[in-house]
């Protein structure tokens, strides 16, 4: 990836109280990638986070459009289903080994990992995070790159520490972990308009 590609990126992520580290060296990526199959592992294991991301899943567009919110299966590669249908497919199909290799395999095709850090753990350094990483994002898309979450090494605990000390920021909580590279572009999940939801 282009040095300047990255340069781009750090300077439109620059927000006060954030913290942006950019993994480009294959070693550091391969840990972090150790540490998103190990979170997954342990997600896919617990019945209640795979009961919440079956009720979030939108298995064709009509049911997407209709619920305008949750994530399509399309954005992430999978076919349209009926819903019953994608249910069942759900159950029989989605394992913690298949998706552990899903997200192994994504990750190693990635040149790069982005992993946002706020200064303090407060509502409004999260949402200076939230900023920095909406910015990476247009920034990212500017450039023709493509980005996904791999959020597992923030969302189990007890994971945090090893990735904050990976990437030379001992003590600190790592907030979102991005991918970023060259890919296909495919279907956006379905947001609500803001009027829906903003009082």
């Amino acid at each position: 990836m282009p040095a300047a590609d990255i340069a781009a990126l750090e300077h439109a992520a620059r927000v006060p109280g954030v913290r942006l580290i950019i993994l480009t060296d294959r070693a550091q990526i391969d840990r972090v990638r150790d540490l998103v199959v190990a979170g997954n592992d342990a997600q896919m294991r617990d019945p209640a986070f795979m009961a919440e991301l079956k009720a979030w899943l939108r298995f064709n567009p009509r049911s997407a459009m209709a619920m305008g919110d949750g994530l399509f299966s399309g954005a992430t590669g999978n076919p349209s289903l009926p819903d019953g249908l994608g249910r069942r497919a759900f159950d029989a199909f989605v394992s913690p080994s298949a998706e552990n290799d899903k997200y192994a395999s994504q990750i190693d095709s990635s040149p790069g990992i982005a992993v946002f850090l706020a200064e303090r753990e407060d509502r409004a350094h999260w949402a200076a995070v939230g900023r920095a990483c909406q910015r990476f994002a247009l920034m990212a898309t500017t450039l023709g790159l493509k980005h996904a979450y791999i959020n597992q090494p923030v969302e189990v605990a007890r994971l945090r520490p090893e990735l904050a000390a990976l990437v030379g920021a001992p003590g600190v909580r790592p907030d979102l972990v991005l991918r970023f590279g060259y890919g296909p572009t495919l279907p956006y999940a379905p947001r609500r308009p803001p009027a829906a939801v903003l009082a």
